[in-house]
């Protein structure tokens, strides 16, 4: 179980972190380490990354690619906030571990 002092914090943190700059998954698997602390199952980190993320998406963040275009560096996905999760479940899924920065996707406030 997280607690809910410390999961509100590291939520506020991660929202800040993308509303400033590109938010990598080493980041959030990062928090989810912190949360859990040692001992956590797979099932239970992806829950928490899963869960992180929707809060992210309901505070604003946005997942999408990092582009090279100086005018629109970021682009987010199309998707509504149970496809973006469909996709990233699935993905973390196929590799068996939490992911880091650069893979799947970057969240930001756009």
């Amino acid at each position: 179980m997280v607690n809910h002092d410390a999961y509100r914090r590291e939520l506020e943190y991660l929202t800040q972190y993308a509303e400033d700059d590109w938010l990598g998954f080493s980041v959030i698997s990062g928090s989810v380490g912190t949360l859990l602390g040692r001992g956590g199952s797979f099932h239970e980190q992806l829950a928490l990354l899963l869960r992180i993320v929707g809060d992210l998406y309901d505070a604003g963040a946005r997942a999408g690619e990092l582009t090279e275009s100086t005018k629109d560096p970021f682009l987010p996905w199309p998707w509504d906030k149970a496809e973006v999760l469909t996709r990233i479940t699935a993905d973390v899924e196929q590799h068996s571990r939490l992911p880091d920065s650069g893979d799947i996707c970057w969240f930001a406030v756009p």
